[in-house]
């Protein structure tokens, strides 16, 4: 269940020379969440229902497709990289799987057997830690035994109560939980209620990387934090916050959005994925959260979540490779849109270009 959460991260969502000296960094800097003031509602009247949610059935078909038996062609944008004496391979990942995925395709199980070190987004979200339980846990609640009634200013809570009948939801019973948090995991509990190729979220590509490298005896390192992955997805700024609430959506509009966009279901996410097929993915970042969207909860998502965290998962593995002084290869997973996002527009940058304007000769090796 777990596997569930890390999904958000979202993710889900691409040189064999060596540089003769050491490059500058050039750093992408969006701007930053700033904190704001929590004003001081007036108290509306809680709405109450028990209302179960009508759902549209979808006539549109998913992508179909003859899985593989055994293994799969999977490359995930897999880049190489070299500076001095080391080397890191930089392999995009999403947060689900099929058991026929595995083994991936040849040039990924031979980088991945070459490690001496295997990087991956947190260590303990991809390791199955008590410690992610433990942050996930403090995550879903408000402090202090705070309410909706006490944070919220009257037009967000009641849409944010009002949208809740929907689901069948009721006040009293998630009155005390983090909002934004309620929201994704709602949002996504209902995309994994529509999928239908019955994609493992415990058995993903990142598990399926980390036990090889525990087979292999391999030390598993994370690029970030558990407490700073999860207050950018889950505690974003208040007006951020406020800007989420304002977008929730009942299941049935929830619906109508997803299959009047290009927005992908998971089934599709998996789809393009497994084939290799990486623009559908960037096309749907670009729509969901490109330059023409302007809910301020995109903007930050695109900004901090995909921007600012490719920018500094980019500046942690050029660390490793500048200061890592016994020769060292390096197996670097992330999700697949850290890897090659700059693809879907010039609003969005990855660890590839961010390597890149910084000196480093990054090259793709699937092909």
């Amino acid at each position: 269940m777990k596997k569930i959460f890390v999904l958000l991260i979202l993710a889900l969502v691409v040189a064999f020379s060596a540089c003769s000296s050491e490059p500058e960094v050039e750093i992408y800097e969006p701007t930053a969440p700033v904190d704001v003031e929590t004003p001081e509602p007036e108290t509306p009247e809680p709405i109450e229902t028990t209302e179960e949610p009508e759902i549209i059935e979808d006539e549109e078909e998913y992508p179909t497709y003859e899985p593989a038996t055994q293994g799969s062609n999977i490359h995930g944008a897999i880049h190489r990289v070299e500076y001095g004496g080391n080397v890191a391979y930089l392999f995009g990942t999403i947060h689900g799987g099929h058991a026929h995925w595995f083994p991936l395709a040849d040039v990924v199980e031979d980088a991945l057997r070459r490690a001496d070190v295997v990087a991956v987004e947190v260590a303990e979200i991809a390791m199955g830690s008590d410690t992610f339980d433990d942050s996930i846990m403090e995550a879903m609640f408000l402090p202090d035994g705070l309410t909706w009634v006490d944070i919220l200013p009257e037009d967000e809570y009641r849409h944010l109560v009002e949208t809740l009948r929907g689901w069948g939801l009721v006040y009293e019973h998630t009155n005390t939980m983090n909002p934004a948090f309620l929201i994704s995991i709602l949002e996504l509990q209902f995309l994994l209620s529509i999928s239908e190729f019955n994609i493992d979220w415990d058995v993903t590509v990142d598990v399926y990387i980390t036990a090889v490298a525990t087979e292999l005896g391999l030390p598993v390192i994370g690029l970030e934090s558990i407490e700073q992955q999860i207050d950018i997805v889950y505690n974003p700024p208040f007006e951020v916050m406020l800007a989420r609430i304002m977008s929730f959506l009942s299941p049935n509009e929830l619906l109508e959005m997803l299959y009047d966009s290009d927005e992908l279901t998971l089934d599709e996410m998996a789809f393009y994925y497994e084939n290799n097929n990486f623009e559908p993915i960037n096309r749907s970042f670009a729509q969901t959260l490109g330059a023409d969207v302007e809910c301020l909860y995109a903007i930050y998502m695109r900004e901090i979540a995909s921007n600012w965290r490719s920018t500094y998962y980019a500046n942690e593995i050029m660390r490793l490779l500048q200061e890592t002084e016994e020769p060292t290869t390096f197996f670097v997973a992330v999700g697949l849109s850290h890897i090659n996002r700059s693809e879907a527009g010039e609003e969005f940058t990855d660890i590839v270009q961010q390597m890149r304007l910084a000196g480093f000769n990054v090259m793709p090796i699937w092909e």
